[in-house]
């Protein structure tokens, strides 16, 4: 999980230009889109995953085996920004991690949603899907991190030519109410699209033509392990007596995570 989370937070302290000039802008922007978690809940600002990311960040954080296999999916979907935010909560120690990925148009988030599902469904800490009424297309599931003791439950959904991610872990296998509602809510809030479909790609009067190999790629790399690590830091503050508030947030950028938490010897968490 260090080296994980470590690499984020150098690779967010060199952020370049998201995308070229000719690429749409999203709006309204991504830093507004996503839901406040509910009462109680504190926004690690210092955490490695907050704020906006690159294809390249993202597909080196999710992989870094496949991160130039992943980071061309991406981009041959139409990837045009992103943006991210943790929460955790004291007293339950619970870690919310959210995020949203703007595509170019509503056909390119689709195939990166059915990519990342089964990716994710693939990976070794998958135990079972998770369901949601009200919300479409959609796919959740249900994580279980043996050597860390927590558990997530995660869902991912396209709106418009949007990709939304909201996972929850804990310490207890008590968050999927609280991943479905908080999913929900975001569905309904979300805007209909952020670049006016008049300008996707798949409506254009001359569509582009020829096939992509799908690449099944996980969204939980980049994402959840990072509430992952939020709530094992509030573990072993908790033990040490420590207040989270007052101790440095885990990942901050630029420098390594808490010490203690141990990334697996297979990078996923």
């Amino acid at each position: 999980m260090n080296r994980l989370i470590y690499a984020l937070a150098i690779s967010f302290l060199a952020l370049g230009p998201l995308t070229a000039a000719a690429a749409p802008i999203p709006s309204p922007g991504l830093d507004t889109v996503l839901v406040a978690p509910p009462s109680g809940y504190t926004e690690l600002t210092s955490s490695s995953f907050h704020g906006s990311f690159t294809a390249h960040d993202y597909a080196v954080a999710s992989d870094e085996a496949q991160a130039a296999e992943i980071e061309k999916t991406l981009n041959h979907d139409g990837f045009v920004d992103g943006y991210g935010k943790t929460w955790i909560h004291q007293a339950s120690q619970r870690a919310m991690v959210e995020a949203v990925i703007a595509f170019t148009g509503g056909r390119g988030a689709k195939d990166w949603l059915t990519a990342a599902e089964a990716g994710d469904k693939s990976d070794p800490s998958y135990v079972r899907a998770d369901a949601i009424t009200g919300v479409n297309p959609y796919y959740g599931g249900h994580f279980k991190y043996s050597s860390s003791n927590t558990v997530g439950d995660v869902f991912s959904f396209v709106k418009g030519n949007d990709v939304f991610i909201v996972g929850v872990v804990s310490t207890k296998d008590d968050v999927l109410s609280l991943a479905m509602t908080q999913t929900k809510t975001q569905f309904d809030q979300a805007p209909g699209q952020t670049i006016p479909s008049s300008q996707w790609p798949e409506n254009a009067s001359k569509p582009v033509a020829g096939s992509f190999p799908l690449l099944a790629v996980g969204i939980i790399g980049a994402l959840i392990v990072v509430a992952v690590v939020a709530v094992l830091a509030l573990t072993m503050r908790r033990r040490s007596g420590m207040t989270p508030a007052m101790a440095a947030a885990p990942g901050a950028m630029g420098s390594p995570p808490a010490g203690g938490v141990q990334m697996s010897t297979d990078g996923k968490y």
